[in-house]
């Protein structure tokens, strides 16, 4: 059992809204690693049928596919706030439309520096079909400055009521944290040298054909938790030595060249100090008790 300052931590209201679908290219295709033309559908918006726990692979003429609904600042000021401060396992009140009064719950973060960047929530079946684009929702924003007293990495992304579902122990410093997989540095593709840990993802490339079957990635999920080996997402994002980054998978796989499933970090160790523990039901569906 570990021990967190989960009582010291602020708790406040972050706004944002339903965004709308956006294309990777307003007009044309984009092309696959091996010059195909593709639509790239899957960003932003409200997905009927795809959630947290649904397979990567597998949905036609899909790019970057966010599960669920897809949040978006209610202005440019308020983009930040709402990628930063909203964490995995916080609730989300909608405030206003058809489904006003309706509470889903925040499951991942997507976006870097000149792509868009959305929080993602799971709402139940009944409840999505109340939703709108452009409704507003409020966030109880809690996770910012968790720490697990006796570990000395960094812990990012998450609210202390999901850190705790995930039945963490520790022990002489390391702290044992259940994931699907392991992912080597050279696996890692677009988003390097990227911002903060708090604000956006890394992506683990899903192309060519080859480097999936050789990673055994054909059954990555969306919501799993998996550990980057050499790769440190703290203060920027990129390669060394020893380090060990565990994240959440928080989209879909793509086609085109460096790209695939987004990757936020949710616990960090430049020294090495996270032992990764395989379980392949490691996965946020299963530690927010999500159901369609």
């Amino acid at each position: 059992m570990i021990k967190t300052n989960k009582d010291k931590l602020v708790v406040q209201e972050v706004l944002g809204k339903i965004s709308h679908p956006v294309m990777i290219q307003s007009r044309g295709y984009v092309i696959t690693w091996d010059g195909k033309p593709k639509i790239g559908l899957g960003i932003g918006g409200i997905k009927y049928n795809v959630k947290v726990g649904d397979p990567i692979f597998g949905w036609p003429e899909a790019e970057y596919l966010e599960p669920g609904v897809a949040l978006e600042g209610i202005d440019d000021r308020a983009k930040g706030a709402l990628l930063n401060l909203s964490c995995v396992g916080n609730e989300v009140k909608v405030i206003s439309g058809e489904g006003k009064g309706l509470k889903g719950v925040v499951t991942g973060k997507a976006g870097y520096a000149g792509a868009p960047a959305h929080v993602l929530a799971h709402f139940s079946d009944e409840d999505l079909e109340k939703l709108a684009i452009g409704d507003k929702v409020r966030i109880k924003a809690e996770g910012v400055g968790l720490e697990i007293k006796g570990f000395e990495g960094k812990v990012f992304n998450v609210s202390p009521s999901f850190l705790e579902s995930l039945d963490l122990e520790l022990e002489d410093g390391e702290l044992i944290v259940p994931v699907v997989k392991e992912i080597p540095a050279y696996a890692m593709g677009s988003g390097v040298g990227g911002g903060a840990a708090m604000s956006g993802h890394w992506c683990i490339q899903t192309c060519p054909p080859e480097l999936v079957k050789e990673l055994g990635l054909e059954d990555l999920r969306i919501g799993d938790l998996v550990a980057c080996r050499d790769i440190l997402m703290l203060y920027g994002k990129g390669y060394y030595k020893g380090a060990i980054t565990v994240g959440i998978i928080a989209f879909g796989a793509s086609d085109r060249g460096g790209h695939g499933a987004g990757v936020f970090a949710i616990a960090v160790s430049k020294e090495g100090k996270i032992r990764p523990r395989i379980d392949p039901e490691a996965n946020v569906a299963k530690y927010l008790g999500l159901k369609r």
